[in-house]
């Protein structure tokens, strides 16, 4: 157990998941230290919060008193500073078996599934802080709505994104185990699709109360194996279920049926169906944690998206959002929100392929997740510190959307490109989002800049 006064020392600890970690041991008294390459708003919140943190990485970090070092799944096993602690014979553990540590001394609410966990989490955070709980939480993303991505409070529960990634999330238990859905991702780490639906069977077979979002076919597989888990739904017959779905911009609006029958009806302040499944898995589990459904919908009047999910960045006449979607099924859903949402505007997607093993694996699925965009602009793969793979390029996913769709995809050679294309072929009306997980964003940042200036159209009639 990680107790008050204990001495830890993250490496990577800049990592969204790593530093949401690192806040909630500062929080419990714990002496955090941590390193990573480079510094960014992360490690700068906890070195304000008395967190000792390097630039760089180095064996000097290490000192032999220190309790436990947290490693983030993205750092080699042969690594300086591990090298460093197996010396000192400190123990290493790796991120999400120290937060099932956290996690046990709380009645816990852990949110798993391939997408929708931060937008899930952070719904049941809202939801638990506006009835009174208290409730602690740690979100793989920044919720300025919430102030952060991860707080400790006073009271009983605790609600955390599982992250399935490295696999360690069958060491997990949860009280209350939620699963979104299932898709094709971390291939590197599973052999197949079928290796990654049994890591959530077994998360969900530690938990005592499973909350399964069946609309999705593999999680319905699973719910026929668990009768007693709660089942939501929009397509199918469950527990939870939400109908008669209308949907404005920003809102989404729909009425509750639990067990068959009506019990209220919602509207959150989020765009598209996948965002109404998300949040059919955020009122079950508040439900399983005291809060009454009906309550439960109207709290999440107050929720707001987290960073860089569906996020804003400029309304002046063309509409800019940015978005972390970085899988087929991701992408595909977010556009048919902003078709649900915004009929009759021309949408163009910018996409940035996030690793080369993934666009490996997953390269022809892209062609149909643009199936509903007007035009997509495609740059080079993100790296995120994997090495080349000869042959794999993003021209996989530009020809897969120009063979398999409508939609007209654009090569660009790089962000200061892309940006230029933006510039050229854009309309009053446009509605723009970029798509990726690594620094797609500040292509549409600084499109949103260019719009903000009134650069654009000088007095073009806007659109709302």
């Amino acid at each position: 157990m990680i107790a008050r006064g204990s001495r830890v020392h993250f490496v990577g600890i800049g990592g969204i998941g790593m530093s949401g970690l690192a806040t909630v041991l500062l929080s419990k008294g714990v002496q955090v230290s941590g390193s990573d390459l480079h510094a960014n708003y992360e490690t700068a919140m906890l070195q304000h919060a008395g967190a000792e943190v390097h630039q760089g990485h180095s064996a000097n970090h290490v000192s032999k008193g220190l309790d436990r070092v947290i490693v983030s799944s993205a750092i080699a096993s042969e690594h300086e500073e591990l090298r460093a602690a197996r010396d000192f014979q400190i123990p290493v553990v790796p991120r999400l078996r120290a937060l099932g540590e956290v996690m046990t001394s709380y009645r816990s609410i852990g949110i798993a599934g391939t997408h929708g966990k931060s937008t899930t989490t952070a719904m049941v955070a809202t939801i638990l802080r506006e009835a009174g709980l208290d409730a602690s939480f740690l979100i793989g993303a920044q919720c300025p709505a919430l102030g952060s991505n991860a707080y400790l409070g006073s009271g009983e529960w605790f609600s955390a994104e599982i992250d399935e990634s490295d696999g360690l999330l069958v060491e997990l238990t949860a009280e209350v185990a939620v699963l979104t859905n299932i898709g094709r991702d971390h291939l590197h780490t599973y052999g197949n699709l079928e290796e990654i639906e049994q890591a959530f069977r077994t998360y969900l077979s530690k938990a005592r109360t499973r909350i399964l979002a069946i609309d999705d076919a593999r999680v319905a597989r699973i719910a026929d194996e668990l009768p007693l888990a709660m089942t939501v739904a929009i397509h199918r017959d469950a527990n939870l279920r939400a109908v008669n779905l209308r949907f404005d911009k920003w809102n989404s609006s729909f009425d509750i049926l639990m067990d068959g029958e009506r019990i209220c009806s919602a509207t959150i302040p989020v765009p598209g169906e996948h965002n109404v499944e998300n949040a059919l898995c955020a009122l079950a589990a508040a439900h399983a944690a005291g809060v009454p459904v009906p309550v439960a919908a109207r709290l999440l009047g107050q929720f707001a998206l987290p960073h860089r999910r569906f996020e804003l960045l400029e309304e002046n006449g063309v509409t800019v959002v940015d978005d972390y979607a970085h899988l087929p099924e991701e992408i595909s859903a977010t556009i048919r929100a902003i078709r649900n949402g915004w009929p009759g505007r021309r949408v163009l997607a910018v996409f940035q392929p996030h690793r080369y093993s993934r666009t490996q694996a997953l390269g022809e699925a892209f062609g149909h997740a643009f199936a509903d965009a007007d035009i997509a602009l495609i740059t080079p793969i993100y790296a995120a510190h994997e090495a080349r793979i000869p042959g794999v390029s993003s021209r996989q996913v530009l020809d897969a959307i120009n063979r398999d769709t409508s939609c007209k995809a654009i090569a660009a050679t790089s962000k200061a490109h892309a940006i230029e294309r933006l510039k050229e072929i854009i309309e009053p009306g446009d509605f723009i989002i970029s798509f990726g997980a690594g620094d797609v964003w500040t292509i549409t940042e600084r499109l949103a800049h260019f719009l903000e200036q009134g650069e654009f159209l000088g007095n073009a009639a806007r659109v709302s």
